[in-house]
């Protein structure tokens, strides 16, 4: 009679490519750059919504960096995200910071500053453990780039 299964030949076989597989995940993949990167693309959409709103409710709103995060105001309040009902202010996670900024996007959803046409793109850098990431927004258009 001859009895079915594995080894333990196989199953040791089995086990060392699994952990030779972690270890090569392990090294790649960093968490906090994953971080960053995702955090810049929140950022870049947190611009763009920023700007939509701006035209939607026909008044200037101001994105600016605070300690640890972000806020939108109408440069008195910070303001309420209709998409949420809560207070526009997005905290950042993992040690990641926020330099750069503010801007300030007029009813017509062009970056403005000091009431006139911004002259220059407006950036903003994200850093954390080990990785960097920039978005920016371009003069006139307010087109939003990064990360």
């Amino acid at each position: 009679m001859r009895q079915q299964g594995f080894t333990l030949i196989e199953l040791i076989v089995v086990m060392l490519v699994m952990a030779v597989l972690a270890a090569y995940v392990g090294t790649r993949w960093s968490f906090g750059d994953a971080t960053v990167s995702a955090q810049a693309e929140q950022l870049a959409r947190d611009l763009r919504h920023t700007q939509m709103l701006a035209m939607q409710q026909g008044r200037t709103l101001r994105l600016e960096a605070t300690g640890g995060g972000y806020r939108v105001t109408d440069g008195a309040s910070v303001i309420s995200d209709p998409a949420t009902q809560q207070n526009f202010i997005q905290t950042l996670d993992n040690g990641v910071s926020l330099g750069g900024g503010p801007i300030e996007f007029d009813s017509m959803g062009r970056p403005v500053s000091g009431g006139s046409l911004a002259g220059a793109a407006v950036s903003f850098s994200l850093s954390g453990s080990s990785d960097t990431a920039a978005v920016s927004v371009a003069p006139v258009t307010g087109f939003v780039s990064g990360p």
